[in-house]
């Protein structure tokens, strides 16, 4: 009896074997299966019953497969936008066609669910896999990317056409430079807020900033001449002309101031001046020096001397001597001295040329003194110029062509003028009485004091020969003329001044006009663009520009502000309007930071652009996307600039994202949620029934399905088989020795049969 349960047992385990071996096989045939998951074998023992424990045998054995749906294959990138695999627990819902009805796939309505991820879009719009199941998911609004219902159903792009949407935010980062670099910077006049890369509403025909901004109040603007010189003389100097001849005395050494005249006596002067005369005229007329041999002694009279050279003279070198500078003039400074090598050596002084000539002047080696200095220069003018006259030397610095007063005459000459906002200002020769008059003999400060005077103002000024006039807030502006135009030239000023004051104007209106968009431009910097829609899906260049109507760096009071401004028209003329302000002041702090609007944007209010309406944008600033930080470039930097509008569009393609979203990429450029791919779990995974495919339905051991899992979608990727090769070998071995085991059972078995029959024998 024993012997032939022992055959049956090794029977079974034959057929046990043989069980492992088909999975073995099964699990090796699809080793590149995408998303199978391998199957094994559980051996499960039969223990026939036993009265007693002692009288139990080793019993047979079934085999029963072992599910492993748990086990996660590997993933791998694919280039098929539509293809996923699932990371961690989760099923992708399916369905599998059961017909085609006028090339309509026809659905039985029972769910499938695998973890083969191959999908690509068919010929119909459904996303189908490698094994023919179609996926399923839950359609998404592309407008507003939320589900439109909670029940997955087979999923179907085709022919999807999404409408037009309007443009109604727009998204901004940027840093605006807190020095921009604006065309009219450059050329302002300094510490204004135009030099500061600011906005001037007052260049404007329509005030730009927002409506209902006061007026700018007037304020004082400058008008500068040209660089001017004027004429200069330099003082007088003295001149020292040394005599020609070295004279000696009668023992041939040099004369002295002290060697006479005598010329009996010994020693005495070497040359005879008996009968020469010496002629010295210093302006004032000739005076005449004589040398007379009929006389011993001087004689003097208001116009000459006469030296007695005569024998038995008392006069002496030095009598020449005073006699020359008494010719030089009583307080001109003119001094006569003898070297010591015996010429005659005279110093002019500065108050006098002396003219030298005469029979004496040859014998003594005498010519003329001539003043140095006296030289002509051009300097700039300064406020201590004089206004008129002709320089002099050493005298104050006169204008290059000068004012002149009036003469009775005959003939009759009328005085030079200069008019300030109707009002005259007259030169005189005299002492100027009251503020229309002013002396030819009164300086350029003295003139600019009374030009204030008469303008109403103050603080004119000259530095480095540049006039420089105030207009003042009180009058319109400040007009300036001459009768001279010459002089007023060499004042800097070629032709009349008229200069408006600055400041003033209308009120906010919140727009650029036409006629004022070049002076726009010059005094704002570009805040970028963006192409924005109407509700009919037209789309318009929306420009912004960025002005700055305050600026910190002008002192207390002032703070750094911006306005925003938009195009509304780019071929505007005339009074048209071309730019409109936003409607909001943008204001900064010191460090950088936006101070207000203290929100997270503002709304601008009917936006038209080109005739298009764009109705109400909001303009939208995330916390710390708007700074006003210092930039070389003077310019705005742009991070951010986005809109939410968009024409409309035809569906062009699909894929999957990591999120499980099937997203459409539309004609219209759009990226654009479909359907959200869902995810269902199992209480009893390995419970499932497989299917072809790698198909699995829900069984009673599985439980149904339950919406949602912990697992994980990522897109352009595939799951692999789960089987490993070298296990499925290491298996088949085993499983072949272990059925090669269960032949020799049933060899010996038999075997041992023949030999009880061999008994009976």
């Amino acid at each position: 009896m024993g012997i032939f349960d022992a055959m049956n047992t090794s029977v079974g385990g034959l057929q046990a074997q043989s069980y492992a071996l088909q999975n073995i096989s099964g699990n090796i045939a699809n080793s590149s299966t995408t998303g199978y998951k391998g199957i094994g074998t559980s051996f499960v023992d039969l223990i026939p019953d036993a009265s007693v424990p002692s009288k139990q045998v080793a019993g047979g054995v079934t085999a029963n497969a072992k599910a492993t749906i748990t086990t996660q294959g590997t993933i791998s990138s694919s280039t098929v936008a539509t293809n996923m695999a699932i990371t961690g627990d989760g099923f992708f819902s399916i369905q599998k066609a059961t017909g085609i009805v006028d090339n309509v796939p026809v659905f039985s309505g029972v769910t499938y669910y695998t973890r083969r991820g191959d999908f690509q879009l068919n010929a119909n719009g459904n996303l189908v896999n490698g094994a023919g199941y179609y996926l399923m998911g839950t359609t998404v609004d592309p407008k507003t990317g939320n589900p439109t219902g909670n029940v997955a159903t087979v999923l179907k792009f085709q022919n999807n056409f999404i409408p037009a949407q309007a443009t109604t935010s727009i998204q901004y980062a940027a840093n605006l430079p807190s020095q921009p670099n604006t065309a009219a910077s450059s050329t302002a006049a300094s510490k204004t807020l135009l030099a500061a890369g600011g906005l001037n509403p007052s260049d404007f025909a329509a005030n730009p900033l927002i409506v209902g901004t006061p007026p700018p109040p007037y304020v004082n603007a400058t008008v500068s001449g040209g660089a001017a010189t004027g004429n200069l003389r330099s003082a007088y100097t003295s001149t020292t002309v040394t005599g020609s001849v070295a004279l000696l005395n009668s023992a041939s050494a040099a004369a002295g101031s002290g060697t006479s005249l005598d010329p009996s006596a010994s020693p005495h002067l070497g040359v005879s001046l008996a009968g020469q005369t010496l002629t010295i005229n210093n302006g004032s007329g000739p005076y005449t020096i004589t040398f007379d041999n009929t006389a011993t002694g001087i004689t003097t009279t208001a116009n000459s001397t006469t030296i007695g050279v005569k024998a038995g003279a008392t006069t002496t070198v030095n009598d020449i001597l005073t006699a020359i500078q008494t010719a030089g003039g009583a307080g001109n400074n003119v001094t006569a001295t003898i070297t010591g090598t015996g010429s005659i050596q005279i110093s002019g002084g500065t108050l006098v040329d002396l003219a030298i000539s005469g029979s004496a002047a040859t014998t003594l080696g005498l010519s003329n003194v001539t003043r140095g200095g006296n030289v002509l220069s051009t300097p700039a003018i300064t406020g201590n110029t004089l206004l008129g006259g002709a320089a002099m030397p050493g005298a104050s610095e006169v204008l290059s062509s000068g004012f002149q007063a009036g003469s009775a005459g005959p003939p009759v000459v009328n005085p030079d003028t200069i008019t300030v906002n109707g009002q005259t200002l007259t030169f005189v020769s005299g002492a100027a009485a009251g503020a229309n008059q002013i002396s030819v003999n009164d300086d350029i400060s003295t003139l600019l004091q009374k030009i204030d005077f008469l303008a109403g103002t103050s603080g004119s000024s000259i530095s480095n020969g540049v006039i420089t006039l105030n207009t003042g807030t009180a009058n319109p502006a400040l007009n300036v003329s001459s009768s001279n135009p010459n002089a007023f030239a060499a004042l800097g000023f070629t032709s009349a001044v008229s200069k408006p004051r600055g400041g003033g104007g209308t009120a906010g209106t919140g727009t650029v006009i036409g006629n004022d968009v070049a002076t726009f431009t010059k005094e704002t910097i570009s805040g970028g663009a963006v192409t924005a829609y109407n509700a009919a899906g037209t789309p318009v260049n929306l420009q912004l520009r960025w002005a700055k109507t305050d600026s910190a760096s002008l002192g207390t009071g002032h703070s750094d502000t911006w306005n925003l401004f938009y195009q509304t028209d780019p071929n505007a003329t005339g009074a048209n309007v071309a730019w409109m302000n936003t409607g909001q002041a943008f204001t900064f702090a010191a460090d950088g930071s936006l101070t207000s609007p203290s929100g997270s944007g503002i709304t601008i209010n009917n936006v038209s652009v080109s005739g298009q309406q764009l109705g109400s944008v909001a303009f939208n600033i995330s916390s710390g996307g708007l700074t006003q930080y210092a930039s070389t470039s003077g310019a705005v930097t742009i991070n951010t600039i986005t809109q939410n509008g968009y024409a409309a569009g035809q569906l062009r393609s699909v894929s999957v994202n990591n999120s499980g979203l099937v997203v459409g990429t539309f004609s219209n450029g759009q990226n654009l949620d479909l359907a959200q791919v869902t995810l269902s779990h199992f209480n009893g995974t390995n419970y499932l029934k497989a299917l072809d495919g790698g198909a699995y339905a829900a069984t009673e051991q599985s439980g149904p399905a339950i919406d949602g899992a912990s697992g994980t979608i990522s897109g352009s990727s595939l799951e692999g088989s789960n089987t490993d090769i070298a296990d499925e070998f290491t298996k088949l071995i085993v499983t072949q020795q272990a059925y090669s085991a269960n032949t020799k059972v049933i060899t010996t078995a038999n075997s041992m049969v023949q030999d009880l029959l061999n008994v009976l024998r």
